[in-house]
């Protein structure tokens, strides 16, 4: 598995030095830019952590350590636990296994997936993102050279065997940091609860990276979207045509739209404010108009617009 590689090798060398006395000695022989509150959580979490180093990345302060349960052979750095410098609590530890450790779950979905195929190779160690108060990651790494092309995949997997993202190409130094949750003030559940008051949750998944969490909501079936970082992303539910702002069909006949889909209008619900969606043809060809809440045209999306159009405009919006 491709190395965490998060130091400059001038940091790298300092740290070394600094953490050389470090293995077993408890608090001695830390930085003294990580605070004592976080070395303090770090160990214990961590009682039993060797080999340990710390460093800055963004709002995080980062320990590499060995743990003796992970990995067996030598005793190199196999674990990463990142700490907000802000709140001073744990956000992810970033563990490496190997592959055969992973749950079987995991083994079993990705087998019958085309990367455990030829010409694809898979790592024979893997990742665990062990997440505050969110859902662990195992991450898969597989790689092909087809016509001299180097191609590398990172497939997210949930403990269920859900396969929830796939990076192509990550770079070579990607430290998961953008899976890091956010520390927000609720939890999905506790948000879905406050927006949408008396809703009753029906079903929660992971789909096209996001996780969705479906509810029934004032007599409607609605989708509502967390990022991989547990921030709200936004939500939509189908409505029918007299539930759209007044004047908005005509707005779209001036612009030249027609035929439109009178029962299959989606609503979205977005920190940007409350959108419509609405599938019309002009010209012959099949538009995807987005209007505010006064009707207002804010985007045209051509034909070849996908089923994932939402995903692309919240990734815009917010």
């Amino acid at each position: 598995m491709k190395q965490l590689k998060f130091f400059l090798m001038a940091a790298l060398c300092s740290m070394f030095v600094l953490s050389s006395c470090s293995d077993d000695d408890g608090l001695s022989g830390t930085p003294s830019d990580v605070s004592e509150e976080i070395v303090k959580a770090f160990y214990e979490m961590y009682p039993n952590a060797t080999n340990v180093s710390w460093t800055s990345i963004d709002d995080y302060d980062v320990a590499r350590f060995y743990d003796e349960g992970t990995r067996a052979e030598m005793r190199q750095p196999n674990c990463t636990a990142w700490f907000s410098r802000i709140s001073k609590r744990w956000g992810m530890t970033d563990r490496e296994i190997p592959f055969n450790s992973l749950p079987s779950a995991v083994i079993r979905a990705f087998n019958d997936t085309i990367y455990s195929q030829a010409p694809w190779t898979v790592d024979d160690e893997a990742n665990v993102l062990e997440r505050a108060d969110s859902e662990t990651f195992y991450v898969i790494e597989v790689d092909k050279n087809e016509n001299g092309v180097e191609t590398d995949v990172d497939l997210y997997y949930t403990e269920t065997g859900r396969l929830v993202q796939a990076l192509t190409n990550a770079p070579e130094d990607d430290n998961h940091i953008d899976f890091i949750p956010e520390e927000q003030p609720m939890t999905p559940s506790e948000f879905v609860a406050d927006r949408y008051p008396g809703s009753h949750i029906t079903d929660r998944d992971w789909d096209d990276g996001f996780l969705e969490i479906e509810i029934r909501h004032e007599g409607r079936e609605k989708d509502v979207y967390f990022n991989f970082r547990n921030e709200w992303v936004g939500s939509k539910w189908e409505v029918s045509r007299r539930s759209l702002p007044e004047g908005t069909w005509s707005k779209l006949w001036s612009k030249g739209y027609h035929d439109m889909d009178d029962d299959d209008i989606d609503v979205i619900d977005s920190r940007r404010g409350m959108f419509y969606a609405i599938e019309a043809e002009r010209a012959d060809d099949d538009w995807l108009i987005i209007v505010d809440e006064d009707g207002n045209i804010k985007k045209e999306i051509p034909e070849d617009w996908e089923d994932g159009w939402w995903g692309d405009l919240w990734d815009e919006w917010t």
